[in-house]
């Protein structure tokens, strides 16, 4: 996958939206026309399209969309156990917010290793950066989604010496005021909907979170959906095969794609190191001055890979 196309494309006429920036505009457009219910979970779904909560009493809807992610309570309570539709690959995934202590103006600073990949990009005017370590492991590691102990470090051991950005990156995530981790896993299921049920985004068609633009998909779904439901005048049982059926061939071949990008990005080995350097990073591809003029010793992968250092120019 030429992924030097993608940097190529961005222009001034692309525009990025930060995910919690998303979520505020969302918010802001719904709150007076939807009621939100806090600090509650559902514990039931019946085919009648009554839901049962942990905490408030039991309320009738005509229709119910899940839209609660990768581990989405509405599927397993509706369609059974994640794991009847989840797919490893092979991969796993840790995003934290920190200052911009690179001075990172619309750029990306990446370094890249055999089975590893840390990056971390912002802009002035955004006030902190975003940090991605994305990270190979042959066997799937046993954590909780919501251990985020756990989870810090196992992005500890995954990074561990990589670079001194790297390092100082690790240090900020004890302070970091957002943090998220989990597998890199792709859904595949035959069907979103049952009863007056359906599912739309990562709870539906998960791609793999960082690899796969989940979130545009989730957002094309729910406008999708939407018109399916407004063509259909809101009989469910008209909408939601239709909805399915202007979806699958976009799902499939994002899947695909997402499945490319990972192989990309966490390279197995030095030549796929260097070819992604190349391919995407090769106008701004610097060996680590600190590793050249011996002021520190890089790890054995380092030394074969480089280690390569990118910083790219306006994404």
């Amino acid at each position: 996958m030429d992924l030097s196309k993608i940097f190529h494309a961005t222009s001034d006429r692309h525009v990025e939206v930060r995910r919690d920036d998303l979520s505020e505009i969302y918010d802001d457009a719904a709150r007076d026309d939807v009621q939100y219910i806090f600090g509650d979970s559902i514990t039931g779904i019946s085919p009648d399209g009554e839901v049962r909560f942990v905490n408030a009493a039991p309320r009738r809807f005509d229709l119910v969309v899940g839209a609660d992610g990768l581990h989405s309570n509405v599927r397993r309570i509706v369609f059974g156990d994640e794991s009847r539709f989840s797919a490893f690959t092979g991969a796993y995934l840790g995003v934290l917010t920190l200052p911009n202590l690179s001075d990172l103006d619309g750029e990306l600073l990446i370094h890249v290793g055999v089975g590893r990949t840390a990056g971390m990009y912002g802009a002035r005017h955004l006030g902190d950066a975003r940090v991605l370590f994305l990270f190979r492991s042959e066997r799937e590691l046993d954590f909780h989604h919501h251990d985020g102990p756990r989870q810090k470090g196992l992005l500890r051991s995954a990074f561990d010496g990589m670079h001194p950005d790297v390092d100082r990156w690790l240090n900020e995530l004890d302070r970091t005021p957002s943090f998220s981790f989990d597998s890199i896993t792709q859904l595949r299921m035959d069907t979103w909907s049952r009863g007056r049920v359906t599912l739309v985004g990562d709870a539906g068609y998960c791609l793999g979170p960082a690899v796969g633009g989940s979130t545009s998909l989730a957002v094309v779904g729910a406008y999708v959906l939407a018109g399916a439901l407004a063509r259909a005048g809101g009989d469910h049982e008209r909408a939601f095969p239709a909805n399915e059926g202007a979806m699958a061939e976009h799902v499939r071949g994002s899947r695909a794609a997402a499945l490319s990008a990972a192989k990309t990005l966490i390279p197995t080995s030095r030549l796929g190191v260097r070819g992604l350097a190349q391919g995407v990073l090769r106008p701004v591809v610097r060996r680590d001055r600190r590793a050249r003029s011996g002021r520190s010793s890089p790890s054995a992968e380092q030394r074969g890979c480089g280690p390569v250092t990118g910083r790219c120019g306006r994404l």
